[in-house]
């Protein structure tokens, strides 16, 4: 089988992880995990990514901070941000597309909501 996409998922919930590793290896994509921001900004500095999956709540370094830092060093990498809380507002998904975010989706992730994003950003990333 051929090998989709390198996908980066940084989170620091191990449960989020294993999530994306069930859900996408078996379908082709290389999937790599991160446990903070710091390790992500690691990896992203080491190799590129088709995609990147951040959460926006964890230790050391929060979410948008981080995105910040990716968008900075690369540009073109597609980063998706996902949070735990909807704000009805929308303010939080602005913040997000002003710092360079793909789009944003909340917890629970709906596995179709996934895959559905992955095959968009990979046909059309900007």
């Amino acid at each position: 089988m051929k090998t989709k996409a390198k996908i980066l998922v940084i989170d620091d919930e191990q449960g989020i992880r294993d999530l994306f590793k069930f859900l996408l290896e078996p379908l082709g994509y290389q999937v790599f995990a991160a446990c903070d921001g710091l390790e992500g900004i690691e990896m992203v500095k080491k190799s590129e990514f088709d995609i990147i999956f951040l959460d926006v709540h964890m230790p050391k370094m929060q979410g948008p901070e981080v995105l910040k830092i990716i968008k900075e060093m690369k540009p073109t990498h597609v980063v998706i941000i996902f949070s735990s809380s909807s704000d009805p507002n929308h303010l939080f998904e602005s913040k997000a597309k002003e710092l360079g975010a793909y789009t944003c989706i909340y917890k629970p992730m709906d596995v179709n909501e996934i895959l559905d994003i992955i095959n968009k950003a990979l046909e059309n990333p900007h």
